[in-house]
Parts: structure tokens; C-alpha cells; sequence
């Protein structure tokens, strides 16, 4: 077996972990807050917002995972927010994230090396968050541009997990209901309310082969991305992967 595609098989959830752990936490409230609006309306505002000012629609299509109704409804009510400030804000949380959870990581200036070898080689047509992402100005201090970079490689997996979906004939809310560890509480804890499920779950049951589809859609994410960490020579790769395990690791809320 390639060691890319092993370490791409190895570190997936260490990746989702670490490289959006930021997102929920009380950072992304505090930065919130200078704008009146809870943290998780800066998170949509802000992660959407490297993709430049988009309708309600384009932001429920980037993001996937959440019920159109809750998007529209940020939207609405956070619409004063233009993407140039939500952008900075969102950097803004990662960053204080990182100056307490990733200080102090001996292997932060050898994990950027390394993750932005792999971020500016990789192609990115069809990776609109990624491509987004990737252009914008990049924090200077160590852990903050260890965590940023941790963030892109997040969504280049992410984005390249999405288009995997979409050739599996699978939605993301329908590939929650396959993902073992997904299912149904994971849907309710991201806002999706009785009448909204009711009918996702008569689709998933009309596709008997929904979880054999999530599987080949999981392997070819763990493929593609592979592809991404090839760019590295062997020895990189194993390292790269112990780096991003060494981060999961040392700031998990455990």
C-alpha cells in the first residue's frame, strides 16, 4: 500500500478534529460577540466568506451539511456582516484557538512545511472553500499558521469528501444517515428538526445500498486525498501524519 494513501486512511479523523475544533469553540463566541451574534452565525458567515459575498442558496450548497433553513435564517439575520469582516473574524478565532491550544507544539514550524507543501500543489477545480481558503493572507505566528494550515488541509479533504459523495449518487444529509458514527443524533445536533428528517429517512430507506455507497464514497476521499499527500516523498508523509496526530492530540478538550 502507497504510505500516502496510509496516512491519508489513518489521519482522517484526526484531520476533521483538529483542523475545525476552533469552529465550536468559545473563541469563535468571543469574536463573535463584537458583532452581536452568537458564535455559530460567525462560523457560517466566516468559513463561507473566503468564498467572496454569495446568496443564502450558494451558502446552504457550500456548507451541506446544515438544514436550508437554518443558512437562510443567519443570513437574514446576520446580512450587515459583508465577507470582508466575517473573513478576518473567523482568522481571528482560529488564531486565539491555536495561541492557547497549540502553543508551545514543538513540531508546528515542521507541520507547515510540510501541510503547505501539500496546500499549494494541490489542484483545486471543483474545491471552492479549499480555493478560497488557499488565497487568503495567512497568519505569521507559528501555531496560528500551523492551525491555519491544519484548517486548509481540513478543507481539501473536505471538498474532495463532497465530490466523492456527489459520485456515489449521495447528498451529504442522506451520507450522514449512512456514516456508522453519524446517523440520526448527528443531524439532530446540527439543527434538523423532526419534519426535516422524516422525509431523509424515506430516501435512505429506498437505498438499500446507502451504506455500501458511503463506504466507496469514505475510500474515495481516502484515495484522492492520497494523491494530494503524494506530493511528499515517504518519509515526509509518515511525518506529516504524525504531526497532525501530535496536534489532535494535544489540543483535544480531554
Amino acid at each position: 500500500m502507497p504510505k500516502s494513501l496510509e496516512v491519508s486512511r489513518s489521519t482522517a479523523a484526526a484531520l476533521v478534529r483538529v483542523g475545525g475544533r476552533f469552529m465550536t469553540s468559545e473563541h469563535m463566541d468571543t469574536a463573535a460577540e463584537r458583532y452581536g451574534m452568537p458564535g455559530t452565525a460567525l462560523y457560517f458567515r466566516g468559513r463561507i466568506g473566503a468564498a467572496g459575498s454569495v446568496a443564502a442558496p450558494v451558502a446552504v450548497s457550500l456548507l451541506g451539511l446544515f438544514p436550508r433553513w437554518v443558512v437562510e435564517m443567519t443570513w437574514e439575520q446576520t446580512k450587515a456582516l459583508p465577507a470582508q469582516a466575517a473573513v478576518p473574524a473567523y482568522v481571528g478565532a482560529l488564531s486565539a484557538w491555536s495561541a492557547e491550544r497549540l502553543a508551545g507544539f514543538p513540531g508546528a514550524d515542521r507541520l507547515v512545511e510540510l501541510a503547505e507543501k501539500v496546500i499549494d500543489r494541490a489542484e483545486a477545480t471543483a474545491l471552492p472553500l479549499f480555493a478560497g481558503w488557499r488565497a487568503q493572507s495567512r497568519p505569521d505566528a507559528t501555531s496560528e499558521r500551523a492551525a491555519y494550515a491544519l484548517m486548509l488541509l481540513r478543507e481539501l479533504r473536505g471538498g474532495l469528501h463532497f465530490a466523492a459523495l456527489r459520485a456515489a449518487g449521495l447528498d451529504v444529509p442522506l451520507a450522514v444517515l449512512g456514516d456508522p458514527i453519524g446517523g440520526l443524533p448527528r443531524l439532530r445536533r446540527t439543527a434538523w428538526r423532526p419534519e426535516d428528517i422524516e422525509p431523509l429517512v424515506r430516501r435512505a430507506d429506498a437505498m438499500p445500498d446507502l451504506r455500501e455507497r458511503w463506504n466507496g464514497a469514505e475510500e474515495t476521499t481516502s484515495v484522492t486525498f492520497a494523491h494530494c499527500l503524494a506530493v511528499l516523498a515517504e518519509d515526509e508523509v509518515t511525518e506529516l501524519g504524525e504531526l497532525i496526530t501530535a496536534a489532535d492530540a494535544l489540543s483535544s478538550d480531554s
